[in-house]
């Protein structure tokens, strides 16, 4: 019975431990983007191309799809575009992201066949695979889109909130329970987490290249920190919101893998002893 009773807690402490998460989640708004406030995605428009942006998801990336507008071919530069991070700046061609998109007679279709993070309207063809181009360089044909997630932001959330000063307050998950948050707010002049998203391109009209470039600027206006809650049941990630970013740190797992087998090969020794040869 002793033996039986080490297991037992062997393993019950075992699980313990491998169960213990935190999720750390941001939520951000844009200084000169437009808001789909029921959704959260971000859209910026010019007379040449319409970008959207979602950081939703818990992968930690931004989404960004380049849609073309006029009747002219796009060239995307990646190599002399970057997303500014609090002012330290990371290329876009450093980033790897396929190659896909949508033939359309518009561009107010906010169509992406492989995520929903916008709904489709209308749908001509789809092109995708390696087009022959100078490396960096990507191109968008007349009224085409492409998209692609670029950049890893999960250490940065991690050690972002774990820095800031929070506060304990209580929301409602999905199913309208309430669980801890430990929060922090920020307006733009005291927010810690800056994004700006340099794009650069050019215009192929006739024999002439015109060089275009675009800026959009991001700032973190929430921090929040719990473990209380697994992150499919907080409201924002079950409705996949475009302006919020999340990443879940798994504790223990390691400690699951050595007590696990220090568990079974107790029970190994606590059965042969039961039942000697």
């Amino acid at each position: 019975m002793l033996k039986i009773f080490k297991i037992l807690s062997l393993t019950s402490c075992v699980l313990f431990l491998s169960a213990c998460s935190s999720n750390y989640l941001m939520t951000f708004n844009g200084e000169n983007l437009t808001k789909d406030e029921d959704k959260g995605n971000f859209s910026f428009n010019n007379d040449t191309v319409q970008l959207d942006y979602s950081f939703a998801g818990s992968d930690g990336k931004v989404y960004l799809r380049i849609a073309n507008k006029i009747d002219k071919p796009i060239l995307w530069d990646l190599k002399s575009s970057a997303m500014v991070i609090n002012g330290k700046a990371y290329s876009y061609a450093a980033e790897s992201a396929a190659i896909e998109g949508q033939l359309d007679g518009s561009v107010t279709s906010l169509g992406n066949r492989k995520t929903d993070t916008f709904m489709e309207d209308r749908i001509q063809g789809y092109f995708n695979g390696s087009i022959s181009l100078p490396k960096d360089m990507i191109l968008i044909p007349p009224h085409a889109y492409i998209d692609g997630s670029y950049f890893d932001f999960r250490n940065d959330i991690k050690e972002v909130i774990k820095s800031a000063e929070k506060e304990k307050v209580y929301m409602y998950d999905v199913n309208g329970e309430s669980y801890g948050v430990n929060l922090a707010r920020f307006e733009p002049e005291d927010s810690p987490y800056h994004l700006r998203s340099f794009l650069s391109y050019s215009i192929l009209v006739d024999d002439n290249v015109l060089l275009k470039n675009t800026e959009q600027k991001f700032y973190v206006a929430q921090l929040w920190q719990t473990g209380a809650i697994a992150l499919n049941k907080i409201v924002e990630m079950y409705h996949k919101r475009g302006d919020v970013i999340a990443y879940k740190e798994k504790k223990g797992q390691n400690i699951w893998v050595v007590g696990g087998a220090a568990a079974l090969t107790a029970a190994a020794v606590a059965i042969d002893n039961k039942n000697p040869e």
